[in-house]
């Protein structure tokens, strides 16, 4: 248990200072992603999903947050809106009518990708083109995804 403490400590704080250091939004959110599987890995789904809403715990920097959804379309974490954890998302459309979580479950199953569609922006407030990174959570029917505007 200590180890797995130690790791999960390790991981968030090269992570941060990586993500800190990463100029470019897609390497940021890619880098994200990354700790955020690790995270899972290491301390399991449920405390992962509470530790990516935590707004000083090291998986949310400004408009750069995790997003955990199981496969049926169920929000496990957000970090922008936590209280959307545990809703189902399946039909939850943009503007134009694209439904992002569906399209991210499929990039997920595939191996993940990027997932282009528009999004209230938490820092602006106003809608604006996204495009997120998910990639599958191995051992789970779920994906983590970061996004940017």
């Amino acid at each position: 248990m200590v180890q797995r403490i130690l790791l999960a400590a390790a991981i968030l704080i090269f992570g941060m200072a990586s993500l800190a250091n990463a100029g470019d939004d897609v390497i940021k959110a890619k880098k994200l992603v990354d700790m955020g599987l690790a995270q899972v890995e290491v301390v399991g789904a449920e405390q992962a999903a509470r530790d990516f809403m935590v707004s000083d715990g090291g998986f949310i920097d400004h408009s750069y947050y995790l997003l955990f959804y199981t496969y049926d379309g169920t929000c496990l974490a957000l970090g922008a809106k936590p209280e959307i954890a545990g809703k189902n998302r399946w039909n939850v459309h943009d503007p134009d009518g694209f439904y992002q979580v569906q399209e991210m479950i499929k990039t997920s199953k595939d191996g993940g990708g990027w997932v282009e569609y528009k999004y209230v922006n938490p820092v602006s407030g106003e809608i604006q083109p996204k495009k997120t990174w998910v990639q599958p959570v191995p051992g789970m029917d779920a994906f983590i995804g970061c996004g940017v505007y």
